[in-house]
């Protein structure tokens, strides 16, 4: 009876999380964090291939590659990720990014980081998004159970970034350099060993014109269905209040899903 209240009511604030958030600024970088604290120098990659046949038809391509190198008090990581997928109309995706950043942990609650990343998105018509910045990382609180389990973890992040944008507009290209400043809010939560939830918001003003802000917001949740199966379901909003060119502000996804774990 708990497992199932738990679950409808993390199904209720998925939903309201769902419609209040939204997301279009730099790639959500908190799923990029590792979980682990092994050293070392680790890497992997991954490559996938698609096509797809009937009332819809495209093929499609991914890659994926990463390097992390960590020690005592450091972590340091780089992340190269492209998709490209095409039908009979023509393209219908385009785009990658670069991501590198370093994180120095100063207490057990406080990280300073550091990061830059290249991005581009043929279809909001972005030929290059270039990012450079950093600020802190605040551990707020976390809670375990009595068998030490993790149940909820909060972050806070606060910090500034130089963006440089290319945009292939007509007649010319548009560019912009600008200063905003970058803000996210991450919860981890898993009430029973059932459910897990998560949340990442980042809010993305422009330092000299705060009207100017790009909202981003992923949330996640997953439960058993068994001992093996799991459902999961995930949701992305995306939302900037002035975008460059006569495109909607938002754009929403929504996922699910069945994983499949075996023992």
């Amino acid at each position: 009876m708990h497992t199932r209240l738990t679950r409808n009511l993390l199904i209720a604030m998925f939903m309201t999380v769902t419609v209040m958030h939204a997301a279009l600024a730099q790639v959500n970088t908190e799923k990029l964090r590792r979980a682990d604290s092994t050293t070392g120098v680790l890497f992997n990659t991954s490559l996938s291939f698609g096509i797809v046949r009937g009332n819809s038809e495209y093929v499609s391509a991914r890659g994926a590659a990463r390097l992390d190198y960590a020690r005592g008090g450091n972590d340091n990581f780089a992340v190269v990720d492209y998709e490209f997928k095409e039908s009979q109309r023509g393209k219908i995706a385009n785009r990658g990014f670069l991501h590198l950043r370093s994180i120095w942990q100063l207490s057990s609650s406080l990280f300073v980081e550091g990061f830059t990343q290249a991005e581009f998105n043929e279809f909001i018509s972005l030929k290059n998004r270039d990012l450079l910045g950093g600020g802190m990382r605040l551990h707020l609180f976390d809670t375990e159970d009595d068998r030490g389990r993790g149940i909820l973890d909060l972050f806070l992040g606060v910090g500034v970034m130089f963006e440089h944008e290319l945009y292939a507009t007509s007649p010319s290209e548009t560019q912009f350099n600008r200063i905003r400043s970058t803000n996210y809010l991450t919860m981890n939560w898993m009430p029973d060993d059932d459910v897990t939830f998560s949340l990442v918001g980042y809010v993305q003003p422009l330092i000299d014109n705060p009207e100017d802000v790009r909202l981003t917001s992923e949330s996640s949740l997953e439960f058993a269905l068994s001992e093996a199966f799991h459902f999961h379901v995930s949701a992305s909003l995306r939302y900037h209040s002035r975008p460059v060119l006569s495109v909607k502000r938002y754009d929403f996804e929504l996922r699910n899903g069945i994983r499949l774990a075996l023992p």
